[in-house]
């Protein structure tokens, strides 16, 4: 169907488009020297005070929890794969459940800072080492990850008009000769635009960008969906029906085999244990309830997220349906090597598998052809927004750990308030700086994985442990540090095994010189964390029946059971 003329593809970005861009830049760093003016101490650098608003704090988890690897991941996944990933949000009301009435309560009685200060009182210095490694791990590889992703979507999007377009923004003043000099600038300046607003103003400008960064990428999607809607003439009920019954069929409710990639069960339950584990053990999601005043507002908070987590769960997997139907009928519109792997998924369905990267790339090439100029460029920012909505709060929720649980614990003398906020700041820097490496690295390697699948081996591998030490902290009195630390290392092996298991095969394949695979086909991405959960759980319930509880000063108000009780916590 031809185009109407006012929706006729931007085939590329404008002037108009880098200049929205470059402004809304301005603007996020404009707000972090704001809230750097009433910035005074590491209370508010860290948790705001504990005075920020509910809705501020809840759209700005969602906007953190979102990240490029979600925004660009989800799409490219029902594009490639079906709709299974959009039956992952009825898993939401379950978790609210579990997150508002067990864990917020019980995690605002504490009046923390650092969620990992729970695990010392509980278990030991040992157990909240562990913990600290491996969210370190796992939110140092989530943030190279989404600069990555992030800075090659948008220098993919960006290739064609950008050396023009930014030579005369700036009067000639900066201009790129290659291609690959402008996807490293794109990746670095995404890295370094969130570490400045990030260093100056603290959890506060955090917070603060990312509402506004919120409303970018919901207008992104809407704006995307509105566009493929006038232009093809159809909506969400002929997208559905298309994408079941000429592409993609419905995934299976179960099965057997763990190697199936996408069955209805192992979408819903990885989602539940996905969203249960990092709001009890995460402290990129902790830290958003700890800025508020109480248990009540921290609820409030978590009803924010969810909701808005629902509504923006549904509303790209829409966009994934609405751009199949879209290049189901314009195939023409895509560029070659896109087109010949588009009409090969539409040919042999069967041959579907989790590594259809070309489907990662369709969201963004739309982005930059197939929407109106001035509509690019706020698009385009939508992606800058939830790639930096997720860099922020990681950066400052690690230098937050690293001060805490290291710096504090460790430092013979405690530095005064000044003192510290100076160095809290200096800390920043260098984690932007490092992420902003790894993402440097990331794009040498290259992504031989889809997006989502990619998130769901590397760190979300660690998750399901992590979310089990802290669960059994909560319900298992019986256990201690020393069968926790072994259930924890037995749950991380199983998560990192099952994560890397693709390369780990290639390698012993190479090894070995075996003609065939010697691992065989991997489990599904979706059951890694469920499965490292459970090994965690399990291992370290029989581990306890072998050691001694723990005292009565690691349980009493710091369990589930003795909070309901009435007890509090021993000083």
């Amino acid at each position: 169907m031809p185009s109407l003329p006012l929706l006729g593809a931007a085939a590329g970005l404008h002037v108009v488009d880098y200049g929205i861009v470059f402004v809304y830049m301005l603007l996020m760093i404009y707000i972090g020297w704001r809230c750097s003016r009433v910035q005074e101490s590491t209370e508010d650098f860290f948790v705001g005070g504990r005075s920020m608003p509910w809705w501020a704090t809840g759209l700005s988890l969602v906007a953190t929890m979102m990240s490029t690897l979600t925004y660009l991941g989800v799409p490219g996944e029902v594009f490639g794969q079906g709709i299974g990933m959009l039956l992952q949000f009825i898993a939401l009301p379950f978790a609210f459940l579990i997150i508002g009435w067990v864990w917020v309560p019980f995690f605002m009685k504490l009046q923390l800072t650092s969620a990992y200060e729970y695990l010392e009182l509980r278990f030991g210095s040992t157990i909240r080492l562990w913990a600290v490694i491996l969210f370190l791990y796992m939110r140092f590889v989530w943030l190279g990850l989404i600069i990555y992703s992030a800075g090659t979507a948008v220098a993919e999007m960006t290739a064609d008009t950008a050396p023009v377009a930014v030579a005369t923004l700036t009067g000639g003043l900066v201009q790129f000769q290659t291609v690959e000099g402008w996807r490293m600038f794109v990746l670095v300046a995404t890295g370094v635009t969130a570490t400045i607003y990030t260093t100056l103003g603290g959890i506060k400008a955090v917070i603060w960008t990312d509402v506004i960064q919120f409303v970018v990428l919901f207008l992104g999607a809407v704006i995307t969906l509105l566009i493929v809607m006038l232009k093809t003439g159809t909506g969400p009920g002929a997208w559905l029906h298309e994408a079941t019954t000429m592409s993609h069929q419905l995934p299976p409710w179960f099965s057997f085999d763990p190697r199936t990639r996408t069955t209805i069960v192992a979408v819903v339950l990885n989602g539940l244990l996905w969203h249960v584990c990092t709001h009890a053990s995460d402290q990129v999601a902790l830290q958003r309830y700890f800025c508020t005043d109480s248990a009540r507002s921290a609820r409030r908070t978590a009803a924010v997220n969810f909701a808005c987590d629902a509504a923006m769960s549904i509303l790209l997997s829409l966009v994934g349906l609405a751009l199949l139907a879209y290049y189901q009928r314009n195939t023409q519109d895509l560029p070659p090597a896109m087109a010949d792997a588009m009409h090969a998924m539409l040919d042999h369905p069967e041959n579907i598998t989790g590594k259809n990267t070309f489907a990662d790339q369709v969201f963004p090439w739309f982005i930059a052809h197939g929407l109106p100029i001035g509509l690019c460029g706020l698009v385009v920012a939508g992606v800058f927004a939830v790639a930096q909505s997720s860099i922020d709060s990681g950066i400052n929720s690690t230098c937050t750990v690293l001060m805490v649980d290291l710096i504090r614990q460790y430092r013979r003398t405690a530095w005064d308030e000044q003192t510290e906020l100076r160095w809290a700041q200096v800390l920043t820097l260098l984690i932007g700086a490092l992420v902003t490496l790894i993402a440097v690295a990331a794009a040498e390697f290259g992504r031989l994985s889809s997006i989502m699948e990619l998130q769901l081996q590397s760190f979300n591998a660690v998750l399901g442990p992590l979310g089990a030490v802290f669960m059994l902290g909560f319900l298992a009195p019986r256990v201690n540090q020393s069968s926790v630390l072994v259930g924890a290392l037995a749950g991380a092996i199983v998560g990192l095994g099952l994560g890397f298991w693709a390369p780990l095969d290639a390698w012993l394949t190479r090894w070995t010189g075996a003609a065939e695979s010697v691992l065989g086909v991997p489990v599904s991405p979706f059951w890694i964390i469920p499965f490292s959960w459970l090994t965690t759980l399990v291992t370290a319930r029989v581990a306890s029946l072998f050691f001694g509880p723990p005292s009565a000063g690691q349980t009493q108000g710091l369990t589930f059971w003795s909070v309901r009780r009435g007890a509090t916590r021993i000083v």
